[in-house]
């Protein structure tokens, strides 16, 4: 196997790649092979490090559950730079995101909190209220290979209403020696993006350590035109004059910078085996929009009522979010069996500060009345923490047959504090003296005092959720069958805190569990031809802001 990594950059600027290796030197003697078994896979080095012209494709899985796996090679060609954009490229996968934003994933066709999104096999918490993940936020840098699992197992957690998706980053057996890669990413509108990535791994005491920095700018840039109309061709031909509504021409840039590492450092032993990882992705964002609408298909004149200008509005949203997960698992064979046991603790911090400023020039001047300017300032702080343990236990029941029984232990808990504060403010006169492309409603704004800042309803909560698992699959191989049949029984106790001034209800409590049965069967006909089936009930978890 010879894993490859692109070594240039999408736009027109890239830099060279520099090996933390020994230096190639000029030599008669044959080149020595650039991959170290370890028994169970291979260590590629870093002298070794190409860029093929082949494009990759989809690896099978040999489990049972219907599984597609794509690792680094699947994606070179297309140089993504966040998770998001790597899964862009693989079927089925689609996103709900604004243009060129890839966000929430989702799997046949539903919305992304229906899709389960797992970090080397664990959830980890987002700011999203429906439980998903952005995966944006993600540099592809740190990606191994993606698994794309469309049934549920009894193993995972029965979250999985339409599929799951799992990123698995580069561990400690990944690479031997290092590489650093930099580049630049230049825009239409000569915004020019650094890109940075540095990895190294190697045996460092009984084992193997790999570490990877990751610096990359971003920017989105956009500009959007939009005609609405009351109604549509099919129930009006003339709809295109006689149903307009309004014209909409909008400038949206996202800016910012993510800073990212991973760590990983494993012990492979005769009977035991070790490896502890982790992640952390900070992101700092500024999303700026800038909308105007107009009472004309193609008219840029000011505002009304001599004019076509209807509104103008400026919406700026200032994000700082830090995330990271730490992963413990300890393996062991002996006489039963082989036990494993994993302890996770992932934490997610959200901070956002969002204005949005509009004048409004769509009155009734012969009534007397002026136009109007709103602003509205939402400040918005989420603190996501989990804790998670999980113990299985694997037996061999012979003829190829194991029988796995475990149990997961996992403690939530979310604080949410969203408070905003609007006021409206008059201007006679200002739709003779307002030139949308020379001012902007940001230059009436009236500062705010932080004291007036109001709870939004439901938006001040604490919610703690201990999720208490266990489950049981029997799974076995017999020539070109493979088979796993399964049940897992979830309970849950949710408690829902409410500080809002005005809660209705300040304190709520729910308890529920579920039976949980899957079974999947694969048959492979030939060496390139196989059927699958599977079968699974899942569970779909409340929207945050269906409970708070």
């Amino acid at each position: 196997m010879i894993r490859t990594f692109s070594l240039h950059s999408a736009a027109a600027l890239a830099l060279a790649t520099a090996l933390l290796s020994a230096p190639a030197m000029a030599q008669d003697a044959p080149i020595p092979a650039a991959e170290e078994d370890r028994g169970d896979g291979t260590i590629t080095t870093s002298q070794d490090i190409v860029v093929l012209g082949s494009v990759g494709y989809r690896n099978r899985s040999d489990e049972a559950e219907p599984m597609l796996s794509y690792d680094s090679e699947f994606f070179q060609r297309f140089e993504p730079l966040t998770a998001g954009d790597a899964l862009k490229r693989v079927p089925s996968v689609t996103f709900l995101s604004d243009v060129i934003e890839s966000d929430g994933a989702r799997l046949r066709g539903l919305p992304p909190g229906y899709t389960q999104i797992l970090i080397n096999g664990e959830r980890v918490p987002g700011n999203a209220s429906d439980r998903s993940f952005f995966l944006d936020r993600i540099p592809a840098e740190l990606i191994d290979r993606v698994e794309i699992v469309r049934s549920s197992s009894a193993r995972r957690t029965g979250d999985a209403v339409a599929g799951t998706i799992n990123i698995e980053l580069r561990d400690a057996f990944e690479l031997d020696g290092g590489y650093i890669r930099a580049g630049a990413l230049r825009y239409d509108d000569k915004e020019l993006e650094p890109s940075l990535g540095l990895v190294y791994g190697g045996a460092v005491g009984p084992g193997r350590l790999l570490v990877g920095l990751n610096f990359q700018g971003r920017h989105n840039p956009k500009k959007k035109f939009s005609l609405r109309y009351g109604d549509s061709p099919e129930n009006d031909p003339d709809f295109a004059t006689e149903e307009f509504d309004n014209r909409e021409d909008q400038v949206d840039t996202r800016d910012g910078k993510d800073y990212s590492a991973n760590a990983s450092y494993e012990i492979d032993g005769d009977t035991t085996d070790f490896r502890l990882s982790g992640f952390y992705v900070r992101t700092d964002r500024t999303e700026t929009e800038r909308s105007r609408e107009y009472d004309d298909p193609t008219a840029f004149t000011g505002p009304l009522p001599d004019g076509s200008l209807v509104s103008d509005n400026s919406n700026v949203n200032n994000i700082d979010q830090d995330n990271y997960s730490l992963d413990a698992r300890l393996s062991h064979q002996w006489s039963l069996g082989k036990t494993t046991l994993r302890v996770g603790y992932a934490r997610f911090d959200d901070k956002q500060r969002e204005s949005e400023n509009q004048i409004d020039f769509d009155v009734d001047y012969d009534d007397g009345e002026v136009p109007v300017f709103e602003q509205v300032f939402t400040a918005t702080d989420i603190t996501d923490k989990e804790f998670t343990t999980k113990l299985d236990h694997e037996f061999e029941l012979g003829n190829d047959i194991q029988l796995v029984v475990g149990g997961l232990y996992q403690k939530k808990k979310r604080n949410t504090a969203i408070l905003d504060v609007d006021d409206e403010i008059e201007f006679p006169g200002l739709e003779g003296s307002y030139d949308q492309f020379a001012d902007n409603p940001d230059d009436l704004l009236d500062p705010f005092d932080p004291a007036d800042l109001e709870p939004t309803d439901g938006g001040v909560n604490r919610l703690k959720e201990r999720r208490l698992d266990g489950f049981a699959l029997v799974q076995g191989k017999s020539g070109g069958l493979t088979w796993e049949a399964g049940i897992r029984y979830e309970t849950t106790k949710l408690d829902i805190a409410d500080f809002t001034e005005a809660a209705a209800v300040p304190n709520q409590s729910n308890d529920y569990e579920e039976w949980l049965p899957s079974a999947s069967v694969k048959f492979d006909l030939t060496a390139r031809d196989r059927i699958t089936a599977s079968i699974a009930r899942t569970n779909r978890r409340p929207d945050f802001n269906f409970v708070s």
